[in-house]
């Protein structure tokens, strides 16, 4: 025997036509459920701007996770180019020409690589010592006021990468002394 056919007539549930102008508005929604949605409008605007907090956070922190990387990085590639200077000072003179050339192309070509990552040197000789931008490994006695708290030799230049200070110059500072008193006359004369 054939299976019944779901929908033959007699199977099918009538469903009675519309009645009404289908240019009438529907009976207003119950106030309950408009407030319902206002509420639940609501919540998913708090949602969005903290989503939208929390992406401008994490893009805030993977920026300095990444200029820190590179900070890191710089700074320990700094005393690499302190000690191609040091060969240079050391080896002027002394040395093959051409090697002493090779080795000051060696440095100039680490510090545009770092130049080109935004690292700047600065050089402190001449400047007021500066406690936040030198650091003061000696003094050297002056009798001239107006060389007290100059920096008279660097020792080693500052960098800054951006506006963040990497390492501070390393300075030696002149230090008033008082000029030399009249010699005491002895007491026996």
């Amino acid at each position: 025997m054939p299976a019944p056919d779901r929908f033959a007539p007699s199977v099918v549930e009538q469903v009675p036509a519309p009645t009404g102008d289908p240019e009438t508005p529907a009976a207003p929604i119950e106030p309950e459920a408009d407030e319902r949605r206002d509420v639940d409008r609501q919540a998913g605007l708090r949602a969005l701007r903290s989503l939208e907090a929390t992406e401008a956070r994490l893009a805030r922190n993977a920026k300095r996770d990444v200029e820190d990387a590179r900070s890191k990085l710089v700074q320990e590639l700094l005393p690499v180019l302190d000690n191609l200077d040091r060969t240079i000072r050391a080896a002027t003179g002394r040395s093959d020409p051409s090697m002493l050339e090779g080795v000051r192309m060696v440095r100039q070509q680490l510090e545009g690589v770092l130049r080109g990552y935004g690292v700047e040197r600065f050089d402190a000789t001449g400047a007021r010592f500066d406690p936040s931008i030198h650091e003061a490994i000696g003094v050297t006695p002056v009798g001239d006021p107006q060389r007290h708290g100059l920096v008279l030799e660097q020792h080693e230049p500052g960098y800054r990468f951006g506006e963040r200070l990497l390492r501070p110059a390393r300075v030696q500072v002149g230090k008033l002394v008082a000029p030399m008193q009249a010699a005491p006359r002895p007491l026996w004369r």
